[in-house]
């Protein structure tokens, strides 16, 4: 049975490290690790394996603080200790990026306690987390990375579905703005209107994104502003760091004196309204999901904003970015990342760009285009909103070179068009 020293931490999760034929990535392994390992499968001349046996541990794991750990799956870095993990997931970004050094990565001010929403699959009368790689729900009493309003919540949760059933439920978010919280269920088929007429004794409740009792919208507070978050709409789980996050991506734009801003996957306004307050110059914010754009436009009506936010309920993949004046631009794409948009960015010749990536690998290769075209890396920085777990969020800064990429023609059918579509 093969052994290797685990070496690196991977961006899906586990550890990986050089065997006898090739790369080795195995679940469960932490860096630092000697294991044994089964082979499973293959990708190429990598292998993809089973951990048999940890023959010498790192030292820098720890005991578990979580009791749930082996049966829930969720925190698969929580037996390294945090100093440890921050270590793994800069070498994490120094790999995917292929940086000469390691970058920063600032810590949660919270390296417990800091999740700001938690989601449970129901089944029957009770809820849970989903077990890794199964389809067992495991329930939670008390979930250690949920902040204590979210656990608070959970008692009367359990409470509820065990007097009531969930026919019909399918997952329950329980979300937080750091004081309220709201429960927002989905179903997988038809809800009787016994359980929604329920559901009014949780408080503040909403199936699949519509309002049943109460207020299940949220107010996120940055500094100077307040964010609506509708039940359906996208917010950072770690609201402390993503605090710190937001003052770190505006005074990268600022520091450029921009006279336009771009803002793509722009969510609830995380970034266009901060940068639109700070800046003073006008922002355009783009946004497919419909309750986001529709909290954007609210918080910047309340802010008096509305004048320098202009915002689009659009796929970003379908805006033309060259039908717009801009010379800074912030992409927080989802995981998957945003393939072909770089692309389109460089015809307008931004001379600043910054991608936000909770999946480093898909920066890696949606910049390669601009790196391409002659723009430089100047800053990379880790964002530690998600102890514990393998998650790390990125942000790149890029910055135009000074040859610069070149810009392509427009034709005059296309710049008679108008500003977008």
């Amino acid at each position: 049975m093969p052994e290797i020293d685990v070496t690196w931490l991977l961006p899906g999760g586990g550890g990986g490290g050089m065997g006898p034929d090739g790369p080795v990535r195995l679940l469960g392994a932490l860096p630092g690790d000697r294991v044994r390992y089964t082979e499973r499968s293959r990708q190429g001349r990598t292998v993809i394996g089973d951990v048999d046996e940890i023959v010498e541990p790192s030292p820098d794991r720890r005991a578990p603080p979580c009791p749930l750990t082996a049966r829930c799956g969720g925190c698969d870095l929580d037996a390294l200790r945090p100093e440890a993990q921050l270590r793994a997931k800069a070498a994490l970004i120094q790999h995917a990026l292929r940086l000469d050094s390691p970058p920063v990565v600032h810590p949660s001010p919270r390296p417990s306690g800091y999740r700001a929403r938690i989601k449970l699959g129901i089944s029957g009368r009770s809820a849970g987390y989903y077990a890794a790689r199964s389809h067992e729900l495991v329930p939670v009493p008390h979930c250690g990375i949920a902040r204590s309003e979210l656990n608070a919540a959970l008692p009367p949760l359990t409470r509820w579905l065990t007097e009531t059933g969930a026919d019909g439920l399918a997952e329950v978010e329980l979300r937080s703005d750091g004081e309220r919280v709201v429960y927002v269920f989905s179903s997988s088929g038809d809800v009787p209107r016994a359980v929604r007429d329920a559901m009014s004794a949780l408080g503040d409740v909403a199936l699949d994104g519509r309002r049943i009792a109460g207020d299940p919208s949220l107010e996120l507070r940055l500094p100077e502003l307040t964010l609506r978050a509708s039940p359906k709409a996208f917010y950072q789980v770690n609201l402390e760091l993503n605090a710190a996050l937001v003052r770190f991506v505006v005074e990268r734009i600022e520091r450029i004196e921009p006279t336009r801003i771009l803002d793509l996957y722009a969510g609830i306004g995380n970034f266009a309204l901060p940068l639109a307050h700070q800046t003073g110059v006008p922002v355009l914010a783009v946004e497919s999901e419909g309750q986001a754009i529709e909290d954007l436009k609210h918080s910047a009506a309340r802010a008096g904003l509305s004048e320098k936010v202009a915002a689009f309920s659009l796929p970003v993949e379908r805006l033309d970015p060259s039908r717009e004046a801009f010379d800074a631009v912030v992409l927080d794409p989802p995981r998957a990342g945003a393939p072909g948009v770089v692309d389109k960015l460089l015809r307008n010749r931004p001379r600043r760009l910054i991608y936000i990536a909770c999946y480093a690998p898909s920066a890696a290769r949606d910049l390669r285009p601009a790196l391409q075209a002659g723009y430089v890396v100047s800053e990379v920085v880790g964002f530690d909103l998600f102890p514990d777990t393998h998650h790390v969020e990125t942000v790149v800064v890029l910055d135009r070179g000074k040859r610069g990429p070149t810009p392509r023609k427009r034709s005059r059918e296309r710049r008679r068009r108008g500003p977008r579509t």
